[in-house]
């Protein structure tokens, strides 16, 4: 395994890719996704939310249409752009961009924060950096959701190597974690649960026979079987904090 990519490194690969993916830019994400959102967040009316570094925004765009006030930060201007251009009758959605290492916001000025598929693409001490300056915006109480690619992904984690080898990689660096637990141990904040999603997901990183296996062997599972994730892990690990001090921000 080789160096991971630098903060810079990282912002180059994301730049280039939204520019040769552009008109992949009003994709929505896929929905066990969004569901795995919804669920951790509750975006009811009045809940301040931060995604983070966006991307797109598809998945914070879920998350206004049912009434939560949403900020998303990202790295690539064309992705903001590209929120901003959205209708705005689809809910409380404001863009900005900016670094996550840096957010451009005050202390405590959310109840939930959020990223998915972002803090993977980062060596150990810049995660846990990039995590606790999430905390930092979270108001006592509020709510940190990260969604990390998964190392007990069996087919995801075969099919990226694969890949890998064959050059046809598109997203650089990139770190599947087992948990997060390392990263926060000692930061204060409680961990709520960790869990796996995107079982039959995983599949689409395979090519070929492969491919036609995993589907076989997926197919009794949905994305969120906790017999599915046992067997063969899942694409996604979700991971969930809370900050100490207020009222719970999602209790479940």
């Amino acid at each position: 395994m080789g160096a991971p990519d630098t903060r810079s490194q990282v912002t180059e690969v994301w730049q280039e890719y939204w520019r040769s993916h552009s008109e992949s830019l009003d994709e929505p994400s896929p929905q066990f996704i969004a569901d795995a959102l919804i669920r951790e967040t509750d975006p009811a009316p009045g809940r301040r939310i931060l995604e983070a570094g966006s991307g797109t925004g598809g998945l914070a765009q879920q998350l206004a249409q049912r009434g939560a006030a949403v900020t998303v930060l990202d790295i690539v201007p064309a992705c903001i752009r590209a929120i901003r251009q959205r209708d705005p009758g689809l809910g409380s959605l404001h863009g900005a961009v900016g670094d996550l290492f840096h957010c451009p916001f005050p202390e405590g000025a959310f109840d939930v924060v959020f990223n998915s598929g972002v803090m993977e693409h980062f060596e150990k001490e810049e995660i846990r950096r990039g995590l606790l300056e999430m905390a930092r915006v979270l108001r006592p109480g509020g709510t940190l959701v990260c969604l990390v690619p998964s190392s007990r992904g069996r087919f995801y984690v075969r099919g990226k190597r694969m890949q890998e080898k064959a050059g046809t990689w598109e997203f650089g660096a990139e770190y599947p974690q087992r948990s997060l637990r390392p990263y926060l141990a000692d930061s204060g904040l409680t961990l709520l649960r960790e869990y796996q999603t995107g079982v039959s997901y995983q599949r689409g990183f395979l090519r070929g026979w492969r491919w036609r296996v995993a589907k076989l062997l997926l197919s009794p599972f949905n994305e969120d079987s906790r017999l599915g994730a046992a067997l063969f892990g899942g694409y996604l690990l979700v991971s969930c904090w809370r900050k100490p001090g207020g009222e719970v921000a999602n209790p479940q």
